[in-house]
Parts: C-alpha cells; structure tokens; sequence
C-alpha cells in the first residue's frame, strides 16, 4: 500500500527548484490570521495591509504573446473595504494586476499582454479571468501615473535549457498606479466596467461518481472509515475506468482515461486513504504550491501542486487518524477541492 500511495506524484514528475529566500523585511503570509500562515510560505502584500497568497507567471513559453498569469488572495469577501482610500479589495487587487502587467510589459519583451486569472479565498473561489494588454497597462500608467515602488514577489514557472520544467521566486520592486483621493470613484467605476472573459472550463458539468459500486469493492477489506465523492468535476463519467485497491490500513481508488490504460498519459486522478499517514511535508515532494484551504465542515486541509511533464493538483485532510486525499491530473485547485468536499458532504459510507 505504501509503494502505491504517492505513485501519483511520481507519475507528476520531478521540479527542479530555485530556491529564493524572502528578503528580510518581506510578509510573507502576514495578516492572515484565520489560516496556517506557516503553510503559506510564499506570500506577497499588494498594500502595506492586504495579503497575496501567491502570484504565479507561466512563462514557460517566453515567445508567446500573451501569458497566463495566477492572482490569488486569502480574503473571502473581496468587496470590503480596505480602509481611508474607500477602495474595495478588489479595486486594489485589479490594480495589482495593471501595475504587474505595465513593470512585465515594459522590462521584459515585445508583448501583446497578460492572461489574469483572480481566485479569492486561498484559490477555493474563482474571481474571473481578465486580459490586460500591454497597450492598456500603459495608457492606466500613463493616465493615473506611478508612484512609490513596493516589493512584489512571484512565482515564476519556466523551462530550462535541457526542457526540464522548473521554477524560481523572483524578487521585483513594481512601481504603484497613484490612486489619488481624487481618483479613488475614477478608478471604481473604471473597474466596475473592466470586463472578465468567459471562463468555459469553470462550467463544467459534473457526473454522478459511482459511490456504490466503488464502495462495494472496498467493504469488508480495511478498518478505515470510506470516504468518497457523490460527483466529479467530469461532464462525461463512462470515460473512466477505475482500479480499486483496499487493505486493513486504508484505500486507493484509481481512476484512467481510456480503455485498459493504467500508464501516466491515461492517468486522470486519485480518491486515497491511509491510516497513521502525517500530512505531505513541502520536503517531501517537489511540489511548487503549498498552502492551507479550507474544507466542508470546517475541516483544514492542504492544498499543493506537482508539475514535471504535467501537472497533479492534491488535496489531503485528516480525520480520527486516518489521512484522505483527492488528487487529479492537470485539475485546478477549486476542481480537487469540489471533489474533496463532495466526500465530505456525503460523509461516511
């Protein structure tokens, strides 16, 4: 069982790591107090007083014209107010994003701009996805001007010579759109009227697990409480074909795209259980996310993310001494979390 439990994060491949210490000074997860700010080591402020879990470039691909580009806060309610300016989190967050989008523009190539996806809520609630052209950025930094610099850190993806995939914590001193007292209701009503692009992926449909079925295979065989989704992120389940492997001490549940395919290409996901097992510690795997969500019922759990030849995405949480993870291949945060949660909901089988 135990050669079986991370074989999913051996499929993901090995990341090799640039390993860029904050410099002193930098608040790193600072201010969020509701969550395991030591579990959110790579954080960044946007003000003085607002949070950034993460901002992560996908600069895999330099050539490219446009590029995606990860924006995500622990704030739950973005429409609060951020204090004497009266702008909104989200004013401020939109901000960011043109201010990144005008340093990027202007420091780095010939470019067309920046695909924005904005996730609140530790990346658990999709914000919208934006574009911000390099045209655009300049006209804002032209129209509103720039003031004091403040340091920003993201996460960069890239590859290296050899094509290996890797990633780096780069360190920039971006200089800040000025926000006047006088351009606080401009730049609101400017951002009420910046449009997001539809996000198809984000609708999915969902289908109907087969919990039964799956349960069946499983009962009988192990001591631990099961565990397993009512739905999945999936708008057609008869792709699927699942393995099942249960022993005294926990479960494993694989799931495969394609008919009698069990290699890493037709690898879709994993439902997981294995009693006595500690949470994945960040030296564990080379994973280049690691950060604390939240679950259904108030349950705490981890997030973190493996990308080598593709991409795993991981959800563990623990209960009565038994840890459970839901991975899937190439998923994004809020998709793991869905299935996560949908095991929860259901409780135990």
């Amino acid at each position: 069982m135990r050669g079986r439990w991370l074989f999913a994060a051996i499929f993901a491949g090995v990341v090799t790591a640039f390993t860029i210490p904050y410099p002193s000074g930098t608040p790193a997860g600072n201010g969020i107090a509701s969550l395991h700010a030591h579990l959110i080591p790579n954080s960044a402020l946007a003000r003085t007083e607002l949070p950034i879990t993460e901002i992560r470039w996908f600069n895999f691909s330099p050539e490219d014209s446009w590029q995606p580009i990860q924006f995500i806060v622990p704030d739950r309610n973005t429409a609060k107010s951020t204090g004497s300016r009266k702008l909104r989190l989200y004013d401020v967050h939109i901000a960011k994003m043109f201010e990144i989008s005008h340093f990027l523009c202007d420091r780095d190539r010939p470019s067309e701009g920046y695909n924005w996806s904005y996730q609140a809520e530790n990346g658990n609630i999709e914000m919208g996805r934006f574009k911000i052209s390099c045209n655009l950025a300049r006209s804002i930094a032209t129209a509103y001007g720039l003031g004091k610099p403040e340091i920003t850190v993201i996460r960069r993806n890239f590859n290296l010579k050899n094509s290996r995939p890797s990633f780096a914590l780069e360190k920039y001193s971006i200089p800040t759109l000025n926000i006047a007292k006088n351009r606080v209701v401009q730049w609101r009503n400017f951002v009420q009227k910046f449009p997001s692009i539809p996000d198809n992926s984000a609708n999915q449909a969902n289908s109907r697990f087969p919990a039964s079925n799956i349960f069946r295979q499983i009962k009988g065989k192990t001591r631990v409480p099961v565990f397993l989704p009512s739905i999945l992120p999936l708008s057609d389940i008869q792709q699927l074909e699942f393995d099942v492997q249960a022993g005294s001490h926990g479960y494993i549940v694989g799931m495969y795209l394609g008919k009698g395919c069990r290699i890493g290409t037709c690898y879709f996901g994993t439902i997981e259980a294995k009693r006595n097992e500690p949470f994945s510690p960040p030296s564990q795997l080379p994973q280049d996310t690691y950060r604390s969500v939240e679950l259904a019922g108030g349950f705490r759990g981890l997030y973190f993310n493996n990308c080598g030849a593709y991409c795993t995405a991981f959800v563990e949480w623990q209960r009565l001494g038994v840890l459970y993870r839901v991975t899937r291949k190439n998923a994004r945060q809020q998709e793991v979390v869905q299935i996560a949660n949908s095991a929860l909901q259901a409780g135990q089988r």
